[in-house]
């Protein structure tokens, strides 16, 4: 049986919903419709639901890398439940490489948070710590190994009657 929204989301502020919608209106495609709170709630219960009923899956990549260089290349992989990962990167050779990136969360589908970046061979990776109302997670994004491949790596949760958590550890495209 399908937990009560009521109880799924217990203990959570419903202006959450609010900060939501704020963080996906200002992050939205000019031609995408903006959302209301009342939207991303009734979106992430869907979800939530949907997950509690199926069982929780492994992260599953939805779009890796090519590893061809000096291209923007977008790529996103589920963590669990309605959180994804997603980001874009563009890559420059040679010893001293250098990397143009970006970042961020979805939440059933829509961006709730995202940043841009640089790496270079000096500094081969960045990490963030986010907690957006009803998810929160643990993200380091970096260039490793002689083959300077693309690695994400930590934890992704959301909230439902109790957090809800799965680590992940993705070797998404290699560029060396």
């Amino acid at each position: 049986m399908a937990t009560d929204p009521a109880t799924g989301l217990q203990g959570i502020d419903p202006g959450v919903w609010d900060q939501l919608a704020r963080a996906i209106n200002e992050r939205k495609k000019d031609d995408e419709p903006g959302t209301t709170a009342e939207e991303v709630k009734q979106h992430f219960i869907s979800e939530a639901r949907r997950f509690e009923a199926e069982g929780v899956e492994p992260p599953t990549i939805i779009k890796s890398v090519t590893g061809e260089a000096d291209r923007w290349e977008p790529w996103e992989f589920q963590v669990i439940g309605p959180i994804s990962i997603y980001g874009g990167i563009e890559f420059s050779g040679g010893s001293e490489w250098t990397v143009r990136a970006e970042v961020g969360i979805k939440l059933s589908g829509k961006v709730i948070w995202s940043e841009g970046f640089h790496l270079t061979s000096k500094m081969n990776s960045v990490s963030w710590e986010k907690s957006l109302g009803v998810v929160w997670g643990k993200l380091t994004v970096g260039i490793f190994g002689d083959n300077k491949c693309l690695k994400v790596t930590g934890e992704g949760c959301y909230w439902w009657v109790k957090w809800r958590c799965a680590g992940f550890d993705e070797t998404l495209g290699c560029f060396g």
